[in-house]
């Protein structure tokens, strides 16, 4: 019964893992097509590109090896941030989700991020990006 619970778990991470890393790809997609941005940006947009490979390297280790009991709630937790970080971009670029591949310019963000939602995407990356440490602290 112990392998078949094992085995859910991994199952599980896989599928958490894999989702998550797809809702990372499409942040880094948006902040990595703003043009002209400042240097926060571009590094708000490499933390997103880093997160979206560690989550997929969590998938594939997850399908070779046993996983922490740990990693499915910290991976909710990690979902959760995501919710955060896409419901923030959303108030910043309200077609986001659209599958419009127009480039933006920097300027046509500088007003609504003067209220504060850059800062709060940035607290809550660090979240995510914190969390996951430790999950990689605890794996190894």
């Amino acid at each position: 019964m112990e392998g078949l619970t094992s085995a859910a778990g991994g199952i599980a991470v896989v599928s958490l893992a894999v989702q998550l890393a797809g809702s990372v790809n499409k942040l880094y997609d948006f902040w990595n097509s703003v043009k002209e941005a400042p240097e926060d940006i571009h590094a708000i947009s490499m933390d997103l590109g880093l997160l979206s490979s560690v989550l997929t390297r969590i998938a594939h280790e997850a399908q070779q090896v046993e996983t922490q009991a740990i990693l499915v709630p910290a991976l909710n937790g990690c979902w959760a941030k995501a919710k955060i970080l896409t419901t923030l971009l959303n108030e910043i670029e309200p077609g986001f989700a659209s599958t419009s591949s127009r480039v933006r310019k920097w300027t046509s963000f500088k007003a609504v991020l003067k209220r504060g939602q850059l800062k709060k995407f940035q607290e809550a990356l660090e979240r995510m990006k914190c969390t996951l440490l430790l999950v990689q602290q605890i794996q190894n």
